[in-house]
């Protein structure tokens, strides 16, 4: 039997060289599909960046298109890759990609798949046209949370049983705590105090991240435990603003902006609690990094967390913009250690639900149901020239 060809495509990996979510996912995805079975190619809409060199370290070739965003030829250049390389199936990230993706796929007969990786927090009018026009050539989406789906739905015109929830997944194997020695270290590498506790995010600098919140509710948290660190890992557009923050609140001496950093295992190696302050949220990976390194977290009742923290078992929940509850989960779990290391094994437990290989073998089941059911009702031999 031959293998079944898929074609990944995203309009881009990065934000200025920097992975987002849809990289990370193709990261963590990619190099864990049963080769004998499936044949996965990734393609890129925009042209190859400083990620690329990292991607071919892990033998994962990505194919660069070096498109515009609203470039005519990507139809043709993607039609020219669905023949050359008898794709089966489209998995479509973002928007270009789904746009281009769904037309191009109905005109080839073949199965689309969208990935809803977020709440479509800044849904464009354009895109709620191409959505209204395109919804029929969609065969499945896959939801990231249950209000990615909702959002889905409602935004972008699909019908409901078209829409799976599939929650992100990690390489547990990957995220293991530092020795005490090393944790020392770490923590004299970025100047912190061995006595000072941390309490640390892993973020994007944008608004729907919700920092603010967080640089609010460590101005009261400080009140009471002053030996406290507030690390932000991360970086965006909104980074001088959130620094001006923190200086007119005078606690800049307490926070550090580290930006951008791909080993996130040694900075939720020492939190000693993880916060996520999101406004609106898809499923953040960093949630589940911080589960498997058996983090207590304090998370925002939105989207993803909401759904895999168990308020009270594996996780504190706030309400979104609510620095002020915020503040108050914090403190108290600096006051009862006890407390903070029951819901650091809790969320350590439940991370093992969430395993990346568990997750790629129920996406390649979902290949094949779709390939067997768009076979049998639609009578596509997907094998076809374009």
């Amino acid at each position: 039997m031959s293998r079944i060809n898929v074609l990944f495509v995203a309009d881009h990996l990065s934000y200025e060289g920097k992975m987002h979510g849809v990289g990370r996912f193709f990261w963590n995805v990619l190099p864990r599909f049963n080769r004998n079975k499936y044949n996965v190619i990734p393609c890129v809409l925009r042209k190859k960046d400083a990620l690329n060199d990292l991607f071919i370290s892990q033998g994962i070739k990505i194919r660069y298109l070096g498109k515009t965003k609203f470039s005519p030829s990507t139809f043709m250049t993607l039609r020219k890759i669905i023949k050359e390389e008898k794709i089966d199936i489209l998995h479509l990230h973002q928007y270009g990609s789904s746009n281009f993706g769904r037309l191009v796929g109905f005109i080839a007969g073949i199965p689309v798949i969208i990935h809803s990786h977020d709440t479509d927090p800044n849904y464009p009018l354009y895109q709620r046209i191409a959505d209204l026009i395109l919804a029929r050539f969609t065969d499945r989406v896959i939801a990231v949370s249950e209000s990615a789906k909702e959002s889905t739905i409602k935004k972008r015109s699909i019908r409901e049983d078209k829409v799976i929830v599939m929650h992100n997944a990690i390489p547990l194997e990957e995220f293991q705590e530092l020795t005490p020695e090393q944790k020392k270290e770490e923590r004299r590498r970025l100047g912190i105090n061995q006595d000072y506790k941390i309490v640390g995010t892993v973020t994007r600098l944008r608004e729907e991240k919700g920092n603010k919140y967080f640089l609010y509710a460590a101005a009261e948290v400080l009140k009471v435990f002053p030996k406290t660190v507030f690390l932000i890992v991360g970086d965006g557009p909104l980074r001088e603003e959130l620094q001006n923050l923190s200086k007119k609140l005078n606690i800049a001496e307490n926070v550090i902006f580290y930006g951008f950093s791909r080993n996130i295992q040694r900075f939720h190696s020492i939190f000693d609690i993880k916060v996520i302050a999101s406004v609106n949220e898809g499923f953040p990976l960093a949630l589940l990094e911080a589960m498997a390194m058996g983090k207590a977290i304090v998370a925002t009742d939105v989207g993803g967390p909401k759904e895999i923290l168990k308020d009270g078992e594996t996780g504190l929940l706030v309400p979104a913009k609510d620095s002020g509850a915020l503040a108050q989960k914090i403190i108290y779990l600096l006051g009862n250690n006890q407390e903070l290391e029951r819901l650091a094994r809790n969320a350590k437990k439940e991370s093992e639900k969430y395993d990346i290989d568990l997750y790629v073998r129920k996406l390649e089941r979902e290949y094949e149901g779709l390939l067997t059911k768009v076979r049998k009702f639609k009578n596509i031999d997907t094998r076809c020239g374009v």
